[in-house]
C-alpha cells in the first residue's frame, strides 16, 4: 500500500499526487472517481497529470476520495475525512511539526516545551 503522503520529501506532494495516492488506497480508477464526481474523466486526469491547482468540483472529489480539500490541496498532511483544518496561519511546515510532537509522550513533549522556553528568552 502507497503511503498517504511522503514526510521525507523535500518537496510536497502535489494536487496530482495527493488525488493518485487516494485512488490507489481506495482501489478507484480515475474514471470511477469521475463519475462519481460528475465530471469527464479527462478532468481528473489533467488534474493528476497537468500540475493543475485546482477545480470547482474540488469539494466532491475530496468527499469521494474520504478525505479533505485541505488534504488534497497541501494545507495538511493528514488525509483523514475527521482531520482538523489548518491554523490560520500555520505553514504545512509547522503544522507537520505539531503532527508529529502530539506523538511524543508526555515526556519528551514536556521536554520539548522546556526547550522552545529557553530558546525563545535566549532571543529576548
Amino acid at each position: 500500500m502507497a503511503p498517504y503522503y511522503f514526510s521525507d520529501r523535500l518537496a510536497p506532494m502535489t494536487l496530482g499526487e495527493r488525488i493518485s495516492a487516494r485512488l490507489e488506497l481506495l482501489g478507484m480508477s480515475q474514471s470511477e472517481l469521475a463519475r462519481r464526481v460528475g465530471v469527464a474523466q479527462s478532468s481528473i486526469n489533467s488534474l493528476i497529470h497537468r500540475n493543475k491547482v485546482g477545480s470547482k468540483y474540488l469539494h466532491k472529489i475530496a468527499q469521494v476520495l474520504q478525505t479533505t480539500t485541505a488534504y488534497l490541496t497541501g494545507e495538511i498532511d493528514d488525509p483523514s475525512p475527521d482531520a482538523p483544518p489548518p491554523g490560520p496561519h500555520m505553514t504545512p511546515e509547522e503544522t507537520e511539526f505539531l503532527r508529529k510532537l502530539r506523538r511524543l509522550s508526555p515526556a519528551d513533549r514536556e521536554t520539548i516545551e522546556r526547550l522552545t522556553r529557553s530558546l525563545g528568552r535566549a532571543g529576548d
